[in-house]
């Protein structure tokens, strides 16, 4: 089962809260074609700031009926109301925030979306990844059903402390708010369904704490992560057209099929749809690079496994036999 992820956010790659523009939404409708031809059923975590604005509002609602897809809740903490906390980067994580505060921004954020869009969001995605034990208590209470935040592998504590996710499964497990984000609850009331991260060889729990090793000083200092990747000992890679090459991508992912993974999920933002606004896509042709890159891995991943694309929400649902993760009535949660 393959889940297509899309971040759809404001140009501003820096936290912003003025000055803020939404040029890259336009680009969903081309997306949206790209999709239909593929197949691709995909999810748009769709920020506080797209949800307000008419013009984005109706291009997002333009490419679900152009191509079919979920719009699902994706909440940057520096700009969803309420802004009560300071704009320093430790508050870019919603984990970092007050409980009552998390919960004031998803309120927020989904009577938005709920105003906007006509149905209430179900599935949500913490900027920055930025999921907390509270935030997973505040999204039960807003009627969410399926998170998808968690980044195996990755640990963002050196980044504005954020989450550890390291030791988090690779397959959809349940969450529950009296316990880490990275421990299955059997009987938790919110679905988690991981990004795709592993590593170029196996086993991942030899690599895993050896690529730490080589990122903590002085090792970092000489920058060995970096040259074990490049000369192929060993490299953690992210199923994203932004980070990772084509054939990285398929090695990660025959690597996750044969562990029984049984989900893939890609994904990228939306700013990378327009030259000069993220890392990732300076110039047209690498904007160009990143549609080529989806449309060969896709291929290829055909050649090697069956192939069933899925919103989160309906992933979620079909392997975790949850089936309340989608209501009876499809635009409830915005699956189109």
């Amino acid at each position: 089962m393959v889940i297509v992820s899309i971040d759809t956010e404001e140009d501003n790659w820096r936290p912003s809260r003025s000055g803020v523009t939404l040029e890259n939404i336009g680009e969903l409708r081309p997306l949206a074609e790209f999709f239909r031809r593929l197949g691709v059923r995909p999810t748009y975590f769709t920020a506080y700031r797209v949800a307000i604005d008419s013009r984005a509002a109706d291009a997002l609602q333009d490419a679900c009926d152009r191509g079919g897809g979920e719009i699902a809740a994706h909440l940057h903490p520096w700009n969803t109301p309420p802004l009560l906390q300071a704009l320093v980067p430790r508050n870019s994580m919603l984990k970092n925030l007050p409980a009552d505060l998390q919960l004031a921004k998803i309120e927020r954020l989904t009577a938005a979306l709920e105003e906007t869009f006509g149905f209430p969001p179900r599935a949500f995605r913490a900027g920055r990844y930025g999921l907390g034990r509270d935030t997973v208590g505040a999204l039960l209470r807003c009627g969410y059903r399926v998170d998808s935040s968690v980044c195996p592998f990755i640990s963002w504590e050196d980044f504005d402390d954020g989450p550890n996710f390291v030791g988090a499964p690779l397959a959809p497990y349940h969450l529950a708010p009296d316990r880490d984000v990275t421990q299955p609850a059997p009987s938790g009331p919110l679905v988690e369904i991981p990004l795709s991260f592993g590593f170029s060889r196996r086993p991942f729990s030899f690599w895993e704490p050896v690529r730490r090793l080589l990122d903590v000083a002085p090792l970092r200092w000489f920058r060995l992560a970096g040259l074990a990747a490049r000369t192929g000992v060993v490299k953690r890679v992210a199923l994203s057209p932004e980070l990772a090459s084509v054939a990285d991508m398929l090695t990660l992912s025959r690597q996750l099929l044969e562990l029984g993974v049984p989900h893939l999920q890609l994904s990228w933002h939306t700013p990378s749809l327009k030259p000069g606004l993220s890392p990732f896509a300076a110039t047209a042709a690498d904007v160009a690079r990143l549609y080529a890159s989806v449309d060969a891995y896709l291929d290829g991943l055909a050649r090697f496994t069956r192939v069933t694309f899925a919103t989160i929400s309906e992933a979620a649902a079909l392997l975790c036999g949850d089936s309340a993760t989608l209501e009876p009535h499809a635009s409830a949660t915005g699956v189109r």
